[in-house]
């Protein structure tokens, strides 16, 4: 079986990503498909694993060759318990670990996702916003004109398909990106911030962009999430 094994969003302060039950689960896996390998093992860490870490395969999958990715996960089909983890979140959404989970279908090797957190979901469920109709973009647009031109188009599509956009943003520039939300986006428009999502310093507000204007949000570097909906 391929677990797809949640870790825990808040780097800052982690708390252990899945359920009680599903940790035996968890534990019996030696070999572990990773996005990077320093928060893979700061993840593991929460998990009371019965090996020391450093005795665990750890393979970062940007580094397998495709005939390395299709040995592991036929060691798998073979009956070896192999796991799949992203940096923070569930592995496969917005996560390279959706190339391995592909593989494993095309080689008809079972997969098991396990339930965890998931930081679209969570800032969705909390921003108040149409969670009948949303799109994740994953990341922005990195030059500002682009960008910029792109935050319009989508605030025109939300409008016009009532659909929740959501993006994340790379915390060193969250700043960048709220300026220019709060620039481009109408007064009337609802914008949901949320950062540290399951962390300590958690925090999910949901204003009209006029309203934000007023007392700009403040979440440093702290990972985010952004949705908009047009009124």
């Amino acid at each position: 079986m391929l677990y797809l094994v949640p870790s825990p969003l808040s780097q800052k302060t982690p708390k252990q990503p899945v359920l009680e039950a599903d940790l035996p689960l968890v534990r019996q896996c030696n070999t572990w498909l990773v996005e990077n390998a320093k928060p893979a093992r700061a993840a593991l860490g929460q998990f009371n694993m019965p090996v020391a870490i450093r005795d665990l395969q750890i393979f970062e999958i940007a580094q397998l060759t495709p005939q390395q990715r299709q040995d592991i996960v036929q060691r798998c089909k073979a009956g070896e318990p192999i796991a799949v983890m992203s940096d923070a979140g569930c592995p496969g959404v917005a996560d390279p670990g959706a190339e391995i989970v592909a593989l494993a279908h095309r080689l008809q090797c079972p997969v098991h996702p396990l339930v965890g957190p998931s930081s679209i979901l969570l800032a969705l469920m909390g921003s108040g916003l149409n969670g009948q109709n949303f799109r994740f973009y994953g990341y922005p647009p990195l030059d500002p004109a682009q960008r910029d031109a792109w935050i319009k188009q989508t605030e025109r599509e939300s409008k016009v398909q009532q659909c929740t956009q959501i993006v994340i943003e790379t915390p060193f520039r969250n700043e960048k990106l709220i300026e220019a939300l709060l620039k481009q986006l109408s007064d009337s428009t609802l914008l949901c911030i949320g950062w540290d999502l399951t962390g300590d310093e958690q925090q999910i507000h949901t204003k009209t962009v006029e309203q934000w204007k007023k007392r700009m949000p403040t979440p440093g570097k702290l990972p985010c999430l952004f949705l908009w909906l047009s009124a």
